[in-house]
């Protein structure tokens, strides 16, 4: 049995997380959150992807596409899965409403157990409510909407960097990480 720590396995959320798109009379647009083609760039070179969205398929490939076109990154070649609607489970809201959570017990499958131990999972979200039954794999990033000064990525790419050699990812308490990292000058 080799000793070599697995890669981690890093599983991102799309909408408000990566992108903001919006249906318009021509179909859908993406706006892509600032130096999301760095970003992704810099964390491939130390985590494997994946994608977990509650938006539907067709919306999730649109978006995928819009940001292979924009930034000559292919996620949906890249990613170890792609995991729409259909993989969220569904549930009440605060409100009454409805809505889906993605839960964490879908990580156990032999699969990707036989890939990724438990504690080299991690999750980026703007949601932590998705992730209730699996919070300690949960790097919640705020929610983006198009704010063209945001530089979270550009943050998180360095503190994913810093906590990739970690043997148990799950253990690492991630809340607050943005207020652990400065900006470089």
């Amino acid at each position: 049995m080799s000793s070599a720590l697995a890669r981690p396995l890093l599983v991102l959320d799309l909408d408000e997380t990566l992108w903001h798109g919006q249906l318009a009379a021509g179909g859908a647009t993406f706006a892509l959150r600032p130096f999301l083609g760095e970003f992704l760039r810099q964390v491939a070179e130390d985590c494997d992807l994946a994608v977990w969205t509650a938006a539907s398929e067709d919306w999730m490939q649109a978006g995928l596409a819009t940001l292979y076109t924009q930034t000559g990154f292919d996620l949906a070649a890249q990613a170890v899965f792609l995991w729409d609607r259909s993989r969220c489970s569904p549930r009440r809201l605060e409100d009454g409403g409805s809505g889906w959570h993605k839960p964490a017990r879908k990580f156990r499958a032999a699969w990707i157990r036989a890939r990724y131990p438990r504690g080299r999972i991690l999750v980026l979200d703007d949601l932590a409510a998705n992730y209730v039954t699996g919070y300690g794999h949960l790097v919640k990033v705020s929610a983006w909407t198009g704010q063209p000064e945001d530089r979270e990525l550009l943050l998180l790419s360095r503190y994913l960097a810093s906590i990739a050699q970690e043997p148990d990812l799950q253990a690492i308490e991630k809340r607050g990480w943005a207020s652990r990292m400065r900006p470089e000058s």
